[in-house]
């Protein structure tokens, strides 16, 4: 491990990550196709990259982390990704408006901010009109004392609905992930619950 911080992992090989936050990658990887341009943000230490990369035209994956991107870069790298050290919450001082994402993940990283509105219209903006947003986050109460603001189911659709449409809303536990429409878990009998909004952007 080439780094430390809160809540972060450094695994050398796609298999031995957590085998939620794979699941979580997997699922995403659903909604990418051959052509797309695709932005992971925060990308950590690059096993999410590294694994959607084989369904994408080219995956970048940002962080602001210098040590995770580093990690990235030696044990995550292939030829169609690209690792930036850059702050989730300054992403247009990094991208042009010009430039448009067919996919943007974003997993676990909303909670650990404290302009999550600013975070959010920065990615409306870069993504395409016909684009999807794959989002995630843990439910309240989470506990973790590096997060600036955590969400509840209600919390979690009404941040996302000025910018985007919410097309479905999943839930995850552990490595099951679910349609809460078809399957309304109550997210209070778990203690690790986490939801995943399936997203269209809103037009300007």
């Amino acid at each position: 491990m080439i780094f430390s911080g809160p809540e972060r992992q450094a695994p050398k090989t796609v298999l031995e990550t957590e085998p939620s936050h794979l699941a979580r990658y997997r699922f995403a990887s659903e909604f990418i196709k051959s052509k797309d341009l695709v932005l992971d943000v925060p990308c950590g230490s690059g096993y999410g990259s590294n694994l959607i990369s084989a369904k994408a035209q080219k995956v970048v994956g940002v962080d602001n982390n210098f040590g995770a991107i580093q990690h990235a870069k030696e044990f995550f790298h292939a030829n169609n990704t690209e690792f930036l050290i850059a702050d989730m919450e300054s992403l247009m001082d990094f991208f042009s408006e010009d430039l448009k994402f067919d996919v943007i993940v974003s997993f676990e990283g909303i909670e650990h901010i404290k302009r999550q509105d600013f975070f959010l219209s920065q990615v409306r903006k870069l993504l395409k009109t016909d684009g999807y947003f794959v989002i995630s986050t843990p439910r309240k109460p989470h506990g973790s004392i590096f997060h600036t603001r955590e969400f509840s189911l209600e919390e979690f659709y009404q941040i996302l609905s000025r910018d985007f449409i919410v097309e479905k809303m999943f839930g995850q536990i552990y490595t099951d992930i679910f349609d809460m429409d078809k399957r309304p878990e109550n997210p209070h009998f778990y203690k690790k619950f986490n939801f995943i909004a399936i997203c269209k952007p809103k037009s300007e």
